[in-house]
């Protein structure tokens, strides 16, 4: 009988792919992220912050401890939010759960904040987001 795997053990911990869609009302973040299906004792975590167009924080999303490999959240602005400005994303990807927690994973892009419709086949925002 041939087994067959559903772990990719040889695939590095990283993210394969980010895509964000702003909400139409521009203060929610549709974020979808996919990682590597492995098999090992620590799930990654995964840190979210977006960043206003002076460069302070506006808000971030912290998932710990992911055994999922497709995540989907929404992510809340803080206001005042600035349509058609240019917002920066940072996303991390770690593991461990305590101040020792080790990176293997991070990205940077920008997100105009414009609506763009999934369902149109609109193009979304992030990283490796070309269907």
């Amino acid at each position: 009988m041939t087994e067959i795997n559903l772990f990719e053990q040889d695939v590095p911990l990283q993210f394969e792919r980010i895509l964000i869609y702003p909400y139409p009302d521009l203060r929610r973040l549709w974020v979808r992220i996919w990682l590597p299906a492995r098999f090992e004792d620590d799930a990654p975590n995964v840190e979210l912050i977006v960043y206003n167009p002076d460069g302070t924080e506006n808000n971030s999303l912290v998932l710990l401890a992911q055994t999922d490999t497709r995540l989907n959240n929404t992510l809340h602005l803080n206001d005042p939010v600035t349509p058609d400005e240019t917002y920066r994303v940072e996303a991390m990807l770690s593991v461990g759960l305590s101040k020792d927690a080790q990176m293997v994973d991070r990205q940077t892009f920008d997100l105009t904040l414009t609506f763009r419709d999934p369902d149109a086949g609109e193009p979304g925002y992030g990283f490796n987001c070309s269907p």
